[in-house]
């Protein structure tokens, strides 16, 4: 208890040279928002610009800077108390007039105003990880919208590409049409395969204005200022082991964020228990009322008398209440927290196994069945409805690949944020739009 007691007052001046420092840092890029991003767009320049712009982490920087400013205050006395008197029927007489001057302070029980101290230091330090906690999930939603991007434009791409696939096989329907080696509805059935693609070109282009809009949104802007084309996903890279990770998780800012409380509580139940001994009060005056000199400087001291035990008792006992209930809620959000990492460790893993399914199997076979169709279609040997069926196959295989890319870079977003840690990345590499 007296090493954390120790921990809180250390950190206490770092916190506020940090948490003013931040905060003109913060004021500094709100007044500069409008600058443009940098283009391509990668992952880490989002996210950095997310942090350093996001409403909501100046809000709670401004929060931490409001507790670390109260910790002083909560360990000093109130102000002394001067109260001056007089007797009106001596106002105006040749002798001096009758007046009575006092000073008094308030004092607490011993260890009072160390506890309350102690209490703000808590509060501070719940307020500074609870920070830290925010721009853990701020950072990950941000990879997460970056990793949509990505997916959104890849998918515009794959669309345009399969265009021009359905072009070419257009093409060549219309020629062999034209020597009678097919017939006319295959022709036709390309123009609707690509009057389906343009549709869904369509689609792709309102999920690109939606998920625009949901960027700026997190580097408060307008919906529909300008978000640079992205570049490539990090390339996949070799997971820490789940032990490590598990491991890294105990040192959460979240989990810290409830040991403070844990702490303020039981701190809080301290402060109660010195509430039943009684409160004093010393003055000093001065009272020119009496004729000898010698009886005008006073001395005082009151003190309450806390007759009522039980009420007192009752403070003690709900803030021993409290103080449990803390310490409860630290240890079923640690197992919670735990369990939620291990299941995304889990996805994460699969979500691995899968992007390499697409990438060295399912898209090589899909592009070599297709190019298989067309040249087959071509020579006159293969039919329409090949072709069609590998060009389909062709498609959802890429778009496949480009969720997978996004989703294993969402679910390596997650893991950051659950394990309180940056994980290690390949330099950026993979698959771009």
């Amino acid at each position: 208890m007296h090493q954390y007691s120790k921990r809180l007052a250390g950190v206490a001046g770092l916190a506020l040279f940090i948490a003013m420092s931040a905060t003109h840092a913060a004021d500094l890029a709100h007044r500069d928002r409008d600058v443009a991003l940098p283009a391509p767009l990668t992952a880490e320049s989002f996210t950095a610009a997310v942090l350093a712009r996001n409403a909501g982490l100046r809000a709670m920087r401004q929060a931490l800077l409001a507790a670390v400013c109260g910790i002083r205050p909560a360990g000093a006395l109130p102000d002394p108390m001067l109260s001056v008197s007089a007797a009106p029927r001596t106002f105006g007489r040749a002798m001096e007039s009758g007046e009575d001057i006092e000073v008094s302070e308030a004092l607490p029980w011993w260890g009072t105003l160390e506890v309350r101290k102690e209490i703000a230091q808590a509060d501070a330090e719940v307020e500074r990880h609870d920070l830290q906690a925010l721009r853990l999930r701020i950072a990950a939603t941000a990879r997460g919208l970056f990793a949509d991007w990505v997916f959104v434009h890849r998918a515009l791409a794959i669309n345009v590409s399969s265009e021009s696939v359905l072009d070419e096989l257009r093409r060549i329907a219309s020629v062999r049409y034209a020597t009678g080696t097919a017939l006319q509805s295959d022709v036709l059935q390309a123009d609707v395969e690509r009057t389906i693609l343009s549709q869904q070109r369509l689609e792709w282009q309102r999920k690109i204005t939606v998920v625009a809009a949901r960027m700026n949104a997190l580097l408060d802007r307008p919906p529909s200022a300008s978000i640079p084309l992205p570049a490539a996903l990090p390339a996949p890279t070799r997971l820490p082991s789940e032990a490590v990770l598990l491991q890294r998780a105990l040192a959460h800012p979240q989990l810290e964020a409830l040991e403070a409380e844990a702490h303020a509580a039981q701190a809080k139940e301290r402060l109660a228990g010195k509430q039943r001994y009684p409160k004093f009060q010393v003055s000093a005056g001065y009272n020119s009322m009496w004729s000898d000199p010698a009886m005008r400087p006073m001395v005082g001291l009151s003190f309450t008398v806390p007759l009522d035990q039980g009420k007192y008792s009752a403070e003690v006992d709900a803030a021993r209440a409290q103080a449990r209930r803390a310490q409860y809620d630290l240890e079923n959000q640690r197992a919670a927290l735990l369990a939620d990492l291990s299941a995304a460790y889990a996805s994460t893993h699969e979500a691995a196994k899968l992007l390499a399914f697409y990438r060295d199997s399912l898209v090589p076979l899909a592009r070599d069945a297709l190019d298989v169709a067309l040249s087959e279609y071509g020579s006159g040997r293969g039919s329409f409805l090949e072709v069609q069926t590998a060009e389909q196959h062709e498609l959802d295989t890429a778009l496949g690949l480009a969720r997978a890319q996004s989703e294993y870079f969402d679910r390596w977003a997650e893991l950051e944020q659950l394990s309180g840690s940056v994980l290690a990345r390949s330099t950026e590499t993979g698959t771009s739009p």
